[in-house]
């Protein structure tokens, strides 16, 4: 055997144990429901699937310390706390396909008439695996994604009234997730506005309760009145400055208006009549102790307190005459006495 020979035999192993090791190197496989993303110095190149050899030198798997973070929130269903759980592993480059439920953090959405809610929402999606190229350039896809879900429900909720709402919830949950999949349609499209996530939405879920963030109408501040009416409002302001006791209608907003509104709906005019007639009286009652806090002697007519209506006036001499009629009966001479748990015993 010729030296040509031996070294024809020798480059020819050679390039067989290169192309060996090459192809160990870039060799892949992805299942259905997982896959890799490919890049190059001019970035994003494709998504792998099946099995394969990546025979281009410069095409490498997307992973390590300078890999994309593309994660979610997620809620663990032990303790209730929400985490941001990674869709693609550092270490291998393996891109995680399987549906998964984000849970962002509960947020603040307004009705058409003004009512705000507190939302908290659950939304099953999964990574597109022909869209992975949006989600490669995306900055930070867990807070993209996020306020993606939040936007969709507050468009959806704020259309609606609050009264509507409690009747259409699953109407919502449709409505959201075709905005969603409507955002992912138009971003993917060439010169649209905005930008596909490279998410797949598959179904939504939320509940909501309502939000008290305001301050009642009629607040009182120590030092914000001289004399008497400042000794008034110092007793009735408590912590804060907010005056302590039941709130009358004065303290009502117009969101709480709205809301008793809703619930006189379909009711009988006499149970309207009866809850009306307590919150006048809570008014005066709240009206009184204002008057009365500075200790000073206060003089209220018939009039200014509500006594002066016709059924008050018959109640009074209701109990006027039974007063009388009581005295009569006693004072009278022949008048029989009085029997077991105070019953009068007929006169024989």
């Amino acid at each position: 055997m010729t030296i040509v020979q031996i070294g024809g035999i020798a480059a020819g192993l050679f390039i067989a144990a290169a192309t060996l090791a090459y192809v160990i190197w870039k060799f892949y496989w992805a299942r259905s429901d997982l896959t890799y993303m490919t890049h190059n110095e001019r970035g994003f190149k494709r998504a792998l699937s099946g099995r394969g050899v990546m025979w281009d030198i410069e095409e490498f798997i997307v992973k390590g310390p300078n890999a994309p973070k593309i994660g979610f929130v997620s809620i663990d269903p032990t303790s209730g706390q929400r985490n941001l759980t990674p869709l693609l592993n550092a270490r291998t480059g393996a891109v995680n396909l399987r549906p998964q439920y984000c849970v962002p953090l509960p947020f603040l959405a307004n009705t058409v008439d003004g009512h705000r809610m507190v939302v908290e929402t659950r939304v099953q999606f999964s990574l597109s695996r022909e869209k992975l190229r949006f989600v490669y350039f995306v900055q930070d896809f867990a807070l993209a994604l996020e306020t993606r879900i939040q936007s969709a429900f507050r468009a959806e909720i704020g259309m609606r009234r609050d009264e509507e709402l409690r009747s259409a919830l699953h109407d919502v949950e449709e409505s959201a997730v075709k905005r969603l999949r409507q955002a992912e349609a138009d971003g993917d499209e060439q010169g649209e506005a905005g930008m596909a996530l490279g998410v797949n939405f598959h179904s939504a879920s939320f509940t909501y309760s309502v939000h008290d963030d305001a301050a009642p109408i009629a607040v009182v501040r120590p030092g914000g009145m001289g004399g008497e009416a400042g000794t008034a409002a110092a007793a009735l302001a408590g912590p804060g400055g907010v005056r302590a006791g039941a709130p009358g209608v004065l303290a009502l907003r117009h969101t709480q208006i709205d809301q008793l509104a809703d619930v006189f709906k379909n009711r009988d005019p006499d149970s309207t009549k009866a809850v009306l007639a307590m919150l006048d009286m809570q008014t005066r009652q709240n009206i009184a102790e204002a008057l009365s806090a500075s200790g000073q002697l206060v003089v209220l007519t018939a009039q200014e307190v509500g006594l002066s209506g016709e059924l008050a006036q018959r109640e009074a001499l209701a109990r006027t005459l039974t007063r009388k009629a009581e005295t009569a009966a006693t004072q009278r001479p022949d008048a029989a006495p009085a029997g077991p748990a105070g019953i009068v015993r007929p006169t024989p």
